[in-house]
């Protein structure tokens, strides 16, 4: 049984149109967003049919804005993708009231509820059809959750390590005298590494793994600062026999806790991949860029994230410390171990903020050059590619963690 996760929205969204688009009539639709745990959040979805596209504006109470894109509109079904930190497709089905029904799945496997309905409509009285939602996401709620759970056709089944007491979600996978460990970024578990690692575990040993409160793993109430999520690493690795030294291959904000595990444990580490890499000192650079859409778009985050419950909102606390300044300063402004340094090229064709923008990636690309520059074995390249470089190009990440491992 797939678990219900969080789900809070607020639309943006403009997209070329066909003649059906007008099925949708122009006003203030009025909806619900469900999250697993029962709460509701009112929302108001501001519809417009436009000469160039059809414009949905949905508001979630105080939160937003965040985009969505590629809509997609039948007679009887809705579809769009909202990307507020990752992608979350929605669809939803048009009942005989007018009232669309549905869900949005999340990279993690989970569903949320969502229901849009006409101008006019009683919110107070809009309850999701439980049918329609059962019937999109396979849901039964009367069989057990299984023991077991794999990642893929190709992979093991996943399993569990005690750390500080709690059940931590692994999967090891391949053979070899070296160890690659895949690091998520922020809020995101070990499915995002599924196509690389299916690959490198031909003939490497990879371990991915959930971090406490993310995926499968259960969630912890020891604060998640850069040295407690190093140290739950260390001993993961510790307790299934990684073979040290690893290659630790990190995505976005998981390169803080890749860098601070090297800082605490170098001589266990022979390199590092850091794809996209966020950095402490980023929020200097984007204010130097463009202070006043830089502040907006971290206000708009910051309120978004902190609703977030678990290890998600738990994880993003500590991030926010770190890119204000607040904590953070443990880490070695470089990494003295040799690096490879990922960056994402390819702006957005609908930017959410700044940084998205070509001008943006552009500086981005410049900042992670001057940091590389500073390291005694450092290399940067540049791919043609949006911030998930290793689910867009695992080929060439791939190829890079080889020659990394390889020593050339």
């Amino acid at each position: 049984m797939r678990k219900l996760t969080l789900l809070i929205v607020w639309i943006a969204l403009s997209t070329t149109m066909d003649t059906q688009s007008q099925i949708i009539q122009d006003g203030a639709w009025v909806g619900q967003i469900i999250h697993r745990n029962g709460r509701s959040m009112d929302v108001t979805y501001n519809v417009q049919n436009e000469h160039n596209g059809l414009k949905i504006v949905m508001e979630v109470e105080e939160y937003g804005p965040f985009r969505f894109k590629d809509i997609r509109v039948t007679a009887d079904s809705l579809f769009f993708v909202w990307e507020p930190s990752f992608e979350l497709p929605c669809t939803l089905v048009r009942l005989q009231d007018g009232v669309y029904h549905g869900m949005c799945a999340d990279p993690w496997g989970g569903y949320g509820g969502a229901i849009m309905a006409p101008p006019g409509s009683d919110r107070d009285a809009l309850i999701l059809d439980q049918s329609t939602f059962s019937s999109m996401t396979d849901l039964d709620e009367t069989e057990p959750e299984p023991e077991e759970w794999r990642l893929g056709d190709a992979y093991p089944v996943g399993k569990a390590v005690k750390v500080n007491g709690l059940d931590v979600n692994y999967v090891d996978a391949g053979m070899g005298t070296e160890a690659v460990v895949l690091i998520a970024g922020l809020g995101d578990n070990l499915t995002i590494w599924e196509m690389l690692q299916q690959s490198l575990a031909q003939n490497i040993r990879t371990i991915a793994y959930d971090r406490p409160g993310l995926g499968l793993s259960k969630a912890s109430q020891i604060p998640r600062t850069l040295d407690q999520m190093a140290s739950e690493l260390s001993a993961l690795l510790q307790s299934i026999d990684a073979p040290a030294p690893y290659l630790l291959v990190a995505h976005a904000e998981g390169s803080l806790i890749a860098r601070r595990f090297a800082d605490l444990y170098g001589e266990r580490v022979r390199g590092l991949v850091l794809v996209d890499p966020h950095h402490e000192n980023q929020a200097q650079i984007w204010t130097a860029f463009d202070a006043k859409a830089w502040q907006s778009y971290w206000d708009r985050l910051k309120r978004f994230q902190s609703m977030l419950p678990g290890g998600v909102g738990q994880e993003f606390r500590t991030y926010a410390q770190i890119i204000e300044q607040e904590a953070g300063q443990e880490l070695a402004s470089v990494p003295s171990h040799s690096t490879a340094v990922l960056t994402a090229g390819r702006a957005s064709d609908m930017p959410v903020w700044v940084g998205e923008s070509q001008r943006g990636r552009e500086v981005w690309t410049e900042f992670h050059a001057s940091w590389v520059e500073k390291m005694e074995e450092g290399i940067h390249l540049i791919l043609e590619s949006g911030p998930n470089i290793h689910q867009e190009q695992p080929g060439k990440v791939e190829q890079i963690i080889r020659d990394m491992l390889s020593g050339n």
